[in-house]
């Protein structure tokens, strides 16, 4: 079956309610897009019925709900990738109805939380005009992790909250004007995600070609590089993986390297 399109023009809800329909199984490739940032994930069917995900650093189910909040990207049906044991056992319609949800939601957080590598900062003294904040133990908790250093994906990773929650609530604590957002230099920005998508390629390998490249590009603290450093970075980091993973992947990677770098950079 001859399934592929991007999610801008093909949405989540139609894959899944298609390959439903047809009784299909295999596994939906999925690179979306959203907020600039880029992902890579894997949405497997038995039978017509959603079966597990994958997404890095992301549990099956959460990956689904993830999904939903792309706004673009490419996919593709391939009936060979089979997954053998279910990770998922939720009903397609009830996934269905929560990520339209978790769709719309998104779409209010993003005015507030537009990035995963924003660093959010306390507000020394937080004006309100109630008398008293009262806070759940969920917020407290990603409260305490906001310290000017790390960013919404890093305490979202920490908190075992998940993605989706944490940046709910790091919305709601912007609204409040408890906390609130610090500019970062183009290398803050782009580090984590140079991380995230060597470690995409490479697996545990990423983090020492990752610094081989940082180095022949004379980048000694990745928080401080300007834009051009970081692109120097890529050029490097693409002729050492060449070798390692092939001419193709080591391209299509550095792309995307490249294509968050402009973004970035405007």
């Amino acid at each position: 079956m001859a399934l592929e399109g991007d999610l801008g023009e093909f949405p989540l809800t139609d894959i899944i309610q298609l390959l439903d329909l047809s009784k299909k199984t295999g596994g939906v490739e999925i690179r979306g897009q959203r907020s600039g940032q880029l992902f890579h994930g894997w949405l497997y069917f038995r039978d017509g019925k959603i079966i597990g995900a994958e997404l890095p650093g992301v549990a099956p189910l959460e990956a689904v709900y993830t999904f939903f909040t792309f706004s673009s990207g490419p996919f593709r049906f391939h009936d060979d990738r089979i997954l053998s044991q279910p990770t998922i056992a939720v009903s397609n319609e009830v996934i269905i109805m929560e990520g339209i949800m978790r769709q719309d939601a998104w779409i209010n957080i993003h005015q507030h939380v537009s990035s995963l590598s924003l660093v959010p900062r306390l507000v020394p003294n937080p004006s309100s005009g109630h008398t008293e904040i009262n806070l759940e133990a969920e917020e407290w908790r990603i409260l305490t992790m906001v310290d000017g250093r790390n960013t919404i994906g890093q305490i979202a990773q920490r908190s075992s909250l998940g993605e989706f929650r944490t940046c709910e609530i790091i919305a709601q604590l912007l609204q409040s004007g408890l906390i609130e957002n610090r500019a970062l230099s183009p290398g803050e920005t782009l580090a984590p995600e140079f991380e995230r998508i060597a470690t995409s390629l490479l697996g545990t390998g990423a983090p020492g070609v990752l610094q081989d490249a940082y180095k022949q590009a004379s980048v000694f603290d990745p928080s401080r590089a300007t834009g051009d450093q970081m692109l120097a970075v890529v050029d490097f980091f693409e002729m050492r993986v060449t070798p390692i993973v092939g001419a193709v992947r080591a391209s299509q990677a550095a792309k995307e390297l490249r294509a968050r770098t402009h973004e970035v950079l405007g």
